[in-house]
């Protein structure tokens, strides 16, 4: 899907190009910058994701899941539901897990501050309100494999493969 949209792009482009519109050529690229999509370019939507995630960006981590939530996942057959609600859950878990070990206890404080409303009526985070008061919580038996490189790199992984086979089922329109 992504290389139909590139070839779009481009057709678009080559159109605008053709008919001198050169000022509705710089909009587009300027728009197309900030495309929130990324060309549905998985790559892109990943390392977006990421970079919230590295950066401590709590609120773009949160906008950027519901905009690919409203676009892309809310599209999907009801039988996925459950994968992306599994990402989702990994990604906000990446969240946390990135703040304790660059040691940025105001981050995961942040994070609590901010999710407990929507995360206390979910039992899979129930263990996780806890992270805050443990001394070494990688080496907590609840935690421990969510310290470990082989599982960050597990989720990207997975969050790849995911949207990369849903992009490839997905039509365009």
């Amino acid at each position: 899907m992504s290389e139909t949209m590139l070839r779009m792009d481009e057709l678009v482009r080559d159109y605008l190009l053709y008919r001198g519109f050169t000022g509705t050529l710089k909009t587009l690229d300027v728009e197309l910058k900030y495309d929130k999509d990324k060309g549905f370019r998985v790559e892109k939507i990943v390392e977006q994701l990421l970079s919230y995630v590295w950066s401590y960006d709590l609120a773009g981590l949160q906008s950027f899941w519901e905009h690919l939530d409203r676009r892309v996942f809310s599209r999907l057959e009801s039988s996925h539901n459950a994968n992306v609600r599994k990402l989702e859950i990994s990604v906000l878990r990446l969240y946390v897990v990135n703040a304790v070990q660059t040691n940025r206890p105001d981050k995961v404080t942040e994070f609590f501050d901010k999710m407990s409303g929507v995360l206390q009526n979910h039992g899979e985070w129930k263990d996780w309100f806890v992270l805050p008061f443990l001394k070494n919580p990688e080496q907590n038996s609840v935690f421990e494999l969510y310290f470990s490189k082989q599982w960050q790199e597990t989720l990207t992984i997975s969050l790849h493969n995911f949207l990369s086979i849903i992009f490839q089922a997905m039509h365009i329109l």
